[in-house]
């Protein structure tokens, strides 16, 4: 009996003693300092513009972000090529985005065609993927991607 109570009465040491720890949980919750919202609408990631207009985007920002950079992505020949169409300031927890829809391309590397019936002038090769950058105060930045096809 002696022999049965002696570990028993361990056990319950070790699990009480255990039980008062507390561990300290990491906490995975990352969440950006500024969030991108365009035109509104959270899920949009994608609009036509025609080529004759503007690219207008209404840039909303949630957080502490002072103003927005967009850049335009696109390739020409296979190689990858970018365009900044701007920094724009945040006034009211937003920022407007107006450039002429041209913009998107760099001249040297030809004129924008817009998608409309020809192969040449297909949707996939005239979307140009616009990398939004919110520029905290601290000059750190969040990124969110835009997709915008250019129509004729």
């Amino acid at each position: 009996m002696y022999k049965l109570i002696r570990p028993l009465l361990i056990l319950l040491v070790a699990v009480a003693s255990l039980t008062g720890c507390k561990k300290k949980e990491t906490d995975f919750n990352v969440m950006p300092k500024s969030q991108i919202i365009f035109d509104d609408q959270v899920d949009k990631i994608t609009a036509d513009y025609r080529k004759t207009g503007n690219l207008t985007l209404k840039v909303g920002v949630v957080g502490a972000a002072t103003s927005v950079r967009v850049t335009s992505t696109y390739s020409v020949g296979g190689v990858a090529r970018r365009v900044d169409l701007g920094t724009f300031p945040v006034n009211g927890g937003a920022a407007q985005v107006n450039v002429p829809a041209t913009a998107v391309r760099a001249a040297a590397d030809g004129a924008v065609v817009g998608a409309g019936t020809m192969p040449a002038s297909s949707r996939a090769a005239n979307t140009y993927i616009l990398e939004v950058d919110a520029i905290n105060p601290d000059n750190s930045t969040e990124r969110r991607f835009f997709s915008a096809v250019i129509t004729q």
